[in-house]
């Protein structure tokens, strides 16, 4: 399945945090990077890792070592308040400087509608690649009127090269994540209860839907919960975990004797839901998943209030993202194919520090 990820409607998100950029290690390399290196020399996936310390991220292009021309690429974000996209921002700035390239991004504010006017403001500075995760018909045909290539991240657009997250995927691995605590749940303090799935999604996201879909299928499929023991709510509002802790407050008070397992298409839906179900005291009928790996799964992994309701975090790994995406655009200039992202890492309480060391904690 084509990887996507989601394209969130204007004004359904809020702020998490900025992760720190690449390591002094990324930085002194990237100084050398088009000059003095041996024609036909790639950056190895050793060295990227090493260069990008905790993160260890996984090359989807052996970027050459001397480059054919100095590269300016250019980025649409979504919304930089957003720290996901933040971390995208991370991530793109410290490859670009590692792989000896120029990047300019702009910052939609999810004001989707001035698309176009940021791309020319950017083209004027001359880039050989675009990029962003939403597109619209205009912004891409003014693009290819410009003889600039176009890239995609967590989303598609006609025939744009793009890569990202695999929506079908990680919605079946996050209850195939919380399945042995369900499992164990269902045979103990809920056995006898209606247990019912809910899954926070994004308005006009297809591809949060997907997620969502995917991990209601694969709760029938391995723990029997039937298609209709299953709720999709659709927070509205300016904030996502504000507002899908109210959404799901509501749930609950429609639904005082259910035992409910949550997913989502993210992070602050999840951990929204989390927050509603303490406060109304109803913590011990609620386990979740979420999708994202952001500082507020992982400040609630390591929350020991949390830690008997929020099973795990789908680490999709955006500061990953955002190095890949520059290295994808390196290759798309270049005319070259690169590889598929892939989302492995899970997140639990035991390990987030592990992978995580540079956040900060009380």
């Amino acid at each position: 399945m084509s990887s996507r990820r989601t394209r969130l409607a204007a004004g359904v998100l809020a702020a998490l945090f900025v992760l720190s950029g690449c390591s002094s290690s990324g930085q002194k390399a990237g100084t050398s990077s088009t000059a003095g290196a041996s024609n036909g020399a790639t950056y190895s996936a050793a060295e990227v890792a090493a260069a990008t310390g905790t993160y260890q991220v996984k090359p989807l292009f052996a970027v050459p070592k001397q480059l054919p021309k100095k590269y300016r690429l250019a980025f649409l974000s979504p919304g930089l308040s957003y720290p996901y996209f933040a971390t995208w921002s991370d991530g793109m700035k410290a490859a670009a400087k590692f792989y000896g390239v120029d990047l300019d991004q702009a910052d939609l504010n999810f004001k989707y509608d001035t698309q176009l006017d940021q791309y020319k403001q950017l083209a004027v500075k001359g880039p050989q690649v675009i990029g962003s995760q939403p597109m619209n018909d205009a912004t891409y045909s003014q693009a290819e009127r410009d003889g600039v290539k176009t890239v995609l991240i967590d989303g598609t657009f006609k025939d744009a090269p793009h890569f990202g997250v695999n929506d079908e995927q990680v919605g079946k691995l996050a209850v195939d994540t919380m399945a042995q605590a369900a499992k164990a749940k269902m045979s103990g303090a809920w056995k006898g209860r209606k247990v019912d799935v809910v899954g926070l999604t994004s308005p006009n996201c297809a591809p949060c839907d997907a997620r969502v879909k995917a991990s209601f299928a694969e709760a029938e499929a391995t723990l029997g919960i039937p298609a209709a023991d299953t709720t999709m709510l659709t927070p509205q509002g300016q904030d996502p975990t504000t507002s899908a802790g109210s959404t799901f407050n509501d749930f609950l008070t429609s639904h005082p004797k259910d035992a409910v397992l949550v997913v989502s298409y993210g992070d602050e839906a999840v951990i929204g839901s989390i927050n509603a179900a303490k406060a109304a005291n109803r913590g011990g009928d609620v386990l979740a998943v979420s999708n994202g790996g952001d500082s507020a799964a992982r400040l609630a992994l390591r929350d020991s209030s949390d830690k008997d309701i929020l099973v795990a975090a789908i680490d999709f790994q955006p500061y990953a993202e955002g190095w890949n995406w520059v290295e994808v655009a390196i290759a798309t200039a270049m005319g070259k194919p690169f590889q598929t992202f892939s989302v492995e890492r899970v997140l639990t309480s035991a390990n987030v520090s592990q992978y995580y060391p540079q956040d900060k904690t009380k």
